[in-house]
């Protein structure tokens, strides 16, 4: 499968909604499959992480909770888990201090009732320009994107940080992504064509960025075509 830059045309935006009932679920998500996006319904989820489970099996581009149902938690422990998912809270009443919390738990965006087919439909689509749309493409391969306005790379949710060289790399990898690439491309490509071609700094590098992007348990996205070079694929 080849990584692409993520265009309204080109995929189906996923909308996950969780913590609230199933009435208030289906009326937000009615206007959302109306506009062409996928919805997924998750009434309560009761640890962190079940969550990030969730999250990495989902793979939504934003998550709507609902603040009284335990969605303040929920996204508190997410953010201290590192996960950077856009993240829309749903208040009871309009309290300026209950948009205060939720800001506070690291919520990107909060909604008060009532709450209107419009003002929900802009809310999500203002996330999706924030963080896909950020100055650049995002290439996206399974549940790994790389956002190349903003640099910012994640895979299920959660936020990886990448030394400019691991970057440059895991770029070049995915905008050749399903091709077979032999150590040579890849050291004429990220270190250029004048770098030692004895060295064995490839291999160095591919550890580096298996350890960051492939944690245990995680789908293997980097994989060694032996006497040739690597392949990165899903």
């Amino acid at each position: 499968m080849l990584a692409s830059p993520i265009s309204r045309s080109a995929r189906r935006f996923t909308v996950l909604l969780a913590q609230m009932d199933n009435l208030l679920a289906e009326r937000l998500g009615e206007p959302l499959r109306g506009q062409g996006y996928r919805v997924s319904l998750s009434p309560q989820i009761e640890k962190v992480e079940s969550c990030l489970a969730l999250l990495h099996s989902e793979n939504p581009d934003v998550l709507i909770l609902a603040a009284s149902s335990g969605g303040l938690a929920l996204c508190r422990q997410l953010r201290q888990s590192g996960c950077s998912l856009p993240v829309l809270l749903l208040s009871d009443g309009d309290a300026i201090s209950e948009r205060a919390a939720g800001l506070e738990v690291g919520a990107d965006d909060y909604m008060v009732p009532p709450y209107s087919a419009e003002e929900l439909l802009e809310r999500v689509q203002c996330q999706l320009r924030r963080f896909h749309n950020r100055g650049g493409g995002l290439l996206r391969l399974a549940d790994l994107t790389l956002n190349t306005g903003s640099r910012e790379v994640r895979r299920a949710g959660r936020s990886i940080e990448l030394t400019a060289r691991e970057y440059d790399l895991l770029l070049f990898l995915l905008e050749r992504a399903g091709e077979i690439l032999s150590r040579e491309q890849i050291l004429q490509g990220v270190w250029g064509e004048h770098f030692d071609s004895e060295s064995n700094v490839v291999e160095v590098y591919i550890r580096y960025l298996r350890l960051k992007i492939e944690r245990p348990g995680e789908k293997k996205l980097i994989h060694t075509v032996r006497s040739v070079g690597y392949s990165l694929h899903d």
